[in-house]
């Protein structure tokens, strides 16, 4: 049977990781008969100021993997640096407000016989999306933005990705940025590196606290993707 190494990049989650981490609990204790099984929970902790670490030591019952960055990184890099210790078949990299369900992974893993990364979806017809009009908004901005790299893609920032490990190893191998824009980067790749991309629609909720500031991180992930369209056009 295939395992599936959870990936949880985290920067001064100890409010919200106890309830995600409780949702994972209830999924793996209550579905016993999936056709993965679930052998880490991998939580990066980002350099985090607060507890983040400490709050996970109530989940003795999990398979919890911690990971420890210093300073503060990026998110991309995060994942990054969870990737290269996973040992699952599949990498689920999964964001820790927990936004979609555990139960979304059942949907991502029917897809894996015929694709190498699936990822969920907020904006395709059949997903089901409770999301504030300014994000959607921003969403909108930064998708035409990213178009012309990513012209299949409807949703390519959605915090949950289903990746077979060999694929996610060579992606992540050439995959530079650290930050935010690490997504676009990400399916940049796979795309040039002709692994077969999956976008299902998900469930997805706006939980309070995201780590998103649209003042501070916007000039960033500009630059960022302007990076990669340079990448794309000079090699």
């Amino acid at each position: 049977m295939k395992t599936i190494s959870v990936l949880i990049p985290a920067y001064n989650e100890e409010k919200r990781l106890p309830k995600t981490l409780g949702l994972w609990q209830e999924f793996m204790s209550h579905n016993k008969n999936l056709p993965f099984i679930i052998n880490e929970i991998i939580i990066v902790d980002d350099g985090s100021r607060d507890k983040t670490v400490q709050s996970t030591e109530l989940f003795i019952g999990l398979p919890i993997k911690i990971i420890r960055i210093m300073p503060n990184k990026g998110k991309g890099n995060a994942v990054r640096q969870g990737i290269k210790n996973a040992k699952g078949d599949f990498i689920f990299i999964y964001d820790a407000d927990a936004a979609v369900l555990p139960e979304a992974l059942n949907a991502l893993f029917a897809e894996s016989k015929t694709s190498d990364v699936i990822i969920g979806s907020r904006t395709s017809l059949d997903s089901k999306t409770k999301m504030s009009f300014f994000r959607r908004f921003v969403g909108f901005c930064f998708h035409i933005f990213c178009y012309p790299l990513l012209p299949k893609i409807k949703d390519a920032s959605c915090g949950a990705k289903l990746l077979k490990k060999t694929a996610a190893q060579k992606i992540f191998s050439k995959q530079k940025i650290d930050r935010f824009a690490f997504d676009i980067e990400m399916l940049w790749l796979a795309k040039k590196m002709n692994f077969k991309i999956k976008e299902i629609g998900i469930i997805w909720q706006e939980i309070p606290g995201s780590k998103v500031n649209v003042l501070r991180d916007a000039p960033e992930m500009f630059f960022s993707v302007l990076g990669l369209y340079k990448r794309a056009i000079f090699g």
